[in-house]
């Protein structure tokens, strides 16, 4: 009896305490009623209709600017054509952004739209203590289950496909309305094909069931072969090398390949234990040089395409090439340089002969020689931008300008490119020889220096055989952009968005060869690609 009177007590002690605790809803309710509504007053300052959906879920973020508070309101996933916002409602410490939608059904498109408002004088003094609320006057945002993160990982995975570059996306509706991610990689590597691994692939993905709805993948490039390019001539012949390792003898062979671009044929010309370091066709085509190093220096050997039986050329001294460019009529000049002089000999084809120009006490890194003029690049410290000279007799230099890469454009200009430090640009720069002279109708006919592309990452350039110049541009997304600009219209032309800057134009057949590292090989097995411009755009 005792211990159910005891039972009893105890539980009308508890339902007694429990109707004293307050309940946390009420609690709350009676906390939002002690607030008044206080409407803010904010400046629009501008509206965007964002397609990037790299965030689609709606959010406020807090900016400050020169003691200005600022928001930046992401109003989420919508077909808006415009928007407006109502108020701005400020209760306790909730702000309620009110907004609502413009819809035109003509021009129905997903969008994020943005907005940057700046709050004028209130009470928002804490403004970390408050909570931002986006309320919808008259539609709610869409919503999707896969975001381009997941859409784009799951597509790589899907295809195999291996790149460094964002591909072009967007959100459409399909026809049974559904909203799909269209999405299009172009210039990228297929890892399943590598005798054609470059592709650009289309895809469709419903971005509710993350399923793949459609595809295509179109190849754009043909393997060549394996190897590093180190000539080219414009009207397609390729000088390349090829390393082939032994591992068992952890032994090295280098081999020296010349393809041509009318027969379709690649033919060895050339093999040695030792490295080669450079190649380079004549001007006529009809030789190669090449320069070999060896444990006991570096040697010449000359290669007529005729034949194809390369012999080297003896110097009375211990004379050790390095640097070799061939002129317009046939000869051959070469460079041996240190820190503190250069060693300049010439060699001429026809008779087999070599001679000495001389001893410069200048460290010549280039030269390029048009006619009996010749063009120098001295070191210039560990500058990235080198003197650059000019000289008819090897005794007089006349200064063109600071930079690397010169090139005569034609008799009277010559071009260069210059790094900007600060802004780690490379210009193109025309430098006009005779200020008397009118060549090509370039700016510098009338100044002695005309920069191009002051604002662009210029990595490298060539002359075409019509004049007209093509180089390579980096971009900031590390992309390049092959471009042709025409010295006559002073104009630019964009050929190529490519996923390498070792580019070379056939201009005639509108073919670009690329000369790429593969990145999803173990290896890194470098290799020579022509891609056809019709199929890359």
């Amino acid at each position: 009896m005792k211990r159910n009177l005891l039972i009893i007590i105890t539980v009308f002690i508890a339902l007694f305490f429990f109707g004293c605790v307050p309940n946390k809803k009420d609690s709350l309710l009676t906390d939002d009623a002690r607030f008044e509504e206080e409407e803010i007053k904010y400046e629009i300052e501008q509206i965007l209709f964002s397609k990037s959906f790299q965030s689609i879920e709606p959010s406020v973020e807090i900016m400050t600017n020169n003691n200005k508070l600022k928001i930046l309101a992401s109003l989420g996933l919508s077909e808006c054509s415009g928007i407006n916002i109502n108020s701005i409602i400020k209760k306790g410490s909730e702000v309620n952004i009110h907004v609502s939608g413009i819809y035109d059904k003509k021009l129905p498109r997903l969008v994020v739209p943005q907005v940057i408002m700046e709050i004028k004088k209130s009470q928002l003094k804490k403004v970390e203590d408050l909570k931002f609320n986006i309320v919808y006057d008259d539609y709610e945002p869409l919503k999707i289950k896969y975001g381009i993160n997941d859409v784009l990982n799951k597509i790589q995975s899907h295809f195999k496909i291996s790149t460094k570059n964002s591909p072009n996306f967007n959100l459409i509706r399909a026809e049974d309305n559904t909203i799909v991610w269209d999405i299009s990689y172009n210039n990228i590597f297929d890892k399943d094909n590598p005798e054609t691994p470059l592709v650009n692939l289309y895809a469709k993905v419903n971005a509710n069931t993350g399923d793949i709805i459609n595809s295509e993948k179109v190849s754009i490039s043909s393997s060549l072969d394996n190897g590093h390019i180190l000539n080219y001539v414009n009207d397609g012949h390729i000088l390349y090398k090829k390393s082939l390792s032994n591992k068992d003898t952890n032994e090295t062979i280098e081999q020296l390949w010349v393809y041509d671009d009318a027969s379709n044929e690649k033919i060895m010309l050339y093999s040695s234990n030792f490295k080669i370091s450079s190649a380079q066709f004549s001007t006529n085509l009809n030789y190669v040089s090449l320069i070999e190093v060896s444990d006991s220096g570096t040697g010449l050997y000359i290669i007529p395409l005729e034949d194809k039986r390369a012999y080297k050329i003896s110097f009375e001294d211990k004379f050790s090439p390095q640097i070799m460019k061939w002129d317009n009529k046939g000869i051959l000049y070469l460079i041996e340089n240190d820190d503190h002089k250069s060693i300049i000999y010439s060699y001429n084809v026809k008779n087999n002969k070599t001679n000495i120009i001389g001893v410069l006490n200048k460290n010549i890194e280039n030269i390029v020689a048009m006619d009996n003029t010749f063009l120098i690049t001295e070191k210039n410290q560990d500058m990235a931008n080198k003197i650059i000279s000019l000289t008819n007799d090897w005794k007089e230099f006349k200064l063109i300008g600071y930079g690397f890469n010169p090139k005569f454009v034609d008799k009277n200009i010559i071009s260069y490119l210059h790094k900007d430090e600060k802004k780690d640009t490379n210009s193109l720069v025309f430098y006009n020889n005779d200020k008397n002279a009118k060549s090509s109708n370039l700016k510098c006919d009338n100044n002695l220096n005309y920069e191009a592309f002051s604002n662009e990452k210029i990595l490298n350039y060539s002359l075409l055989p019509k004049g007209d110049i093509i180089y390579v541009r980096k971009n900031a997304n590390n992309n390049f952009t092959l471009c042709e600009y025409s010295i006559s219209n002073i104009k630019t032309e964009t050929i190529a968005n490519l996923i390498g800057d070792k580019a070379y134009y056939n201009e005639e057949k509108k073919l670009i060869y690329l000369n790429i590292v593969l990145p999803f090989d173990n290896e890194k097995t470098e290799m020579i690609y022509s891609i056809d411009l019709n199929k890359l755009n």
